[in-house]
């Protein structure tokens, strides 16, 4: 199993308990992560039940559902539901991954939801990604040359010389 960085001189609970409706017949339960910076306490494991029939088939459906019907206060991030800004990037079941992008059904048993290892967490499911973001923003992802370019005309490329760089650049981004 994966490790993340608690908090300093924390050490993890169990925490609150959030029921399904009596009626739901469905019911899949999430096990996620909870700390605040702001309360002093240590971090928790609160339990939701989350009715299937009536939720999305993507863990970020789920959480959203656990945000909007049972507890407000759980805080992650999300942006796009596409699985290209990565914004909803957490570990499930101890793989990494995106929310918007996995399928509840993909994962068996109670689902365990922590934030992404080997990151400082600033609030529940949300890492700093800081470090990141500086990382990514020193990086050149583009084809570089050392020659000059042609003045007022365009590169030309062999098909031979493109397919060298079949599978080192296909980025969604």
């Amino acid at each position: 199993m994966v490790q993340f960085r608690l908090p300093k001189n924390s050490t993890m609970s169990e925490g609150k308990t959030f029921r399904a409706a009596p009626d739901a017949k469905n019911v899949k339960r999430f096990r996620v992560y909870r700390w605040s910076p702001d309360d002093g306490k240590n971090p928790t494991i609160d339990t939701y039940e989350v009715d299937l029939d009536k939720c999305g088939p993507m863990v970020l459906d789920a959480l959203i559902k656990i945000k909007s019907e049972q507890d407000a206060s759980l805080t992650f991030r999300r942006s796009c539901r596409e699985g290209i800004c990565g914004s909803c990037s957490m570990n499930m079941n101890g793989k990494n991954g995106l929310a918007c992008t996995t399928a509840i059904e993909d994962l068996k048993g109670e689902i365990r939801i922590t934030p992404l290892p080997s990151m400082d967490v600033i609030k529940d499911l949300v890492p700093d990604f800081t470090h990141f973001y500086a990382q990514y923003a020193s990086i050149r992802p583009w084809l570089q040359t050392v020659s000059t370019t042609p003045s007022g005309k365009e590169r030309l490329q062999w098909q031979e010389q493109r397919e060298k760089h079949d599978g080192r650049y296909e980025c969604i981004l």
